[in-house]
């Protein structure tokens, strides 16, 4: 009995200590994970609205608007969705330059199908949508080539482009 209660008290400190040192780590890489997390966003932001050295976040109703400036002058509006893919939702942004055209699209996170889906991922894929606009079909097999046996996840991304430029349209009152 007594050896087992000293076993008891040993396992109990060893998780207590663990615990603690855990906790420890934890806030200690908490500021750094945060920060590498937020420039790996704002150089994908980079990558949907080029010339921009720096970006303002807005917030329209339910809607998060990342605008691009250069030297303090407005260069485009991104837009974070996140469309229903085959295999969840497709996250991803969508850059507009001020004409209204799509500037890059760069998808953060998906789950569709290995060697299928992933394919959306594909610059030569993304590259279509570039310089489309909201009288543009942006449907696949139309205007945009669909990638073979992933029907779905092209549709969830011609989408997510589309809505895109449509909020585009009502944040910026273009006719």
């Amino acid at each position: 009995m007594k050896n087992i209660l000293g076993l008891g008290l040993k396992l109990m400190l060893f998780c207590v200590i663990s615990a603690a040192l855990l906790s420890w780590v934890y806030l200690l890489t908490k500021p750094k994970i945060e920060f590498y997390a937020r420039q790996t966003f704002e150089n994908s932001l980079r990558e949907v609205i080029p010339n921009t050295d720096a970006f303002r976040e807005i917030k329209k109703e339910d809607k998060i608007i990342y605008e691009g400036l250069s030297a303090g002058i407005v260069t485009g509006t991104a837009f974070s969705l996140a469309p229903q893919g085959y295999g969840g939702k497709i996250e991803m942004l969508v850059g507009i330059d001020l004409k209204g055209k799509i500037s890059g699209i760069k998808i953060i996170n998906q789950r569709e199908t290995p060697g299928l889906g992933v394919n959306i991922l594909k610059k030569e894929f993304l590259k279509q949508f570039l310089g489309k606009t909201i009288k543009d079909p942006l449907e696949p097999k139309k205007d945009i080539d669909a990638i073979t046996g992933a029907t779905i996840s092209t549709r969830a991304v011609c989408h997510g482009a589309k809505n895109a430029l449509e909020i585009n349209q009502t944040v910026h009152n273009i006719q």
